[in-house]
């Protein structure tokens, strides 16, 4: 009995819990199978819950991601979209020298008041017709969309909207109601 009242209980007693605590935390994991699983935070799995934590997946070798769509070529139109904004950019272009052109021979560019017109579509009043008639017939939007003109007589600008993506700093800035309706919209300027 002696050395029972020597041992240092106060040490072996709370060691003595912590052991007990482990063995009853081993042997629950033993007969439950193992892993522990959580119930799902509202009763189903699969239910999205705020705060819930979700692992990482592994990515697969090879991996590709999903390609961006693409717009459907709008009816009567040929070729893809880098095609059709290609030849809408180079519309332009010859635009803009057959307005060189024309600024060449009267002196000025046909003007609009600063407002902005098709080019050509209404034939009557439209005076984008007279850079049109010095650009030839193979000046015309693939999808039928047209272009745009709007001059003070000093300073020409032609607008054609895009069917592919365009960077914001490239977009053109415009305060026409109508034109601000097309995405993508670029232009040039001749002065």
């Amino acid at each position: 009995m002696e050395q029972v009242k020597k041992l240092r209980w106060n040490i072996i007693g709370p060691v003595g819990l912590l052991v007990l605590a482990l063995l009853a935390v081993a042997w629950l994991d033993v007969t439950k199978g193992g892993g522990a699983t959580q119930k799902a935070p509202l009763g189903e799995i699969g239910t999205p819950v705020r705060n819930a934590y979700v692992g990482p997946t592994a990515t697969p070798f090879g991996f590709v991601p999903t390609p961006r769509p693409t717009l459907a070529a709008p009816a009567g139109s040929t070729g893809n979209t880098f095609v059709r904004d290609e030849k809408r950019k180079s519309d332009l272009l010859l635009l803009l020298a057959a307005a060189g052109t024309v600024k060449a021979k009267d002196g000025s560019y046909p003007s609009t008041n600063g407002n902005v017109q098709s080019i050509c579509n209404y034939k009557d009043i439209d005076v984008g017709c007279k850079i049109q008639a010095v650009a030839g017939d193979a000046i015309a939007d693939p999808a039928k969309v047209g272009y745009w003109y709007s001059s003070d007589g000093n300073t020409a600008k032609f607008y054609a909207s895009l069917e592919g993506e365009v960077a914001k700093d490239l977009q053109c800035k415009t305060t026409d109601a109508e034109l601000k309706k097309h995405d993508n919209l670029i232009c040039v300027t001749a002065q």
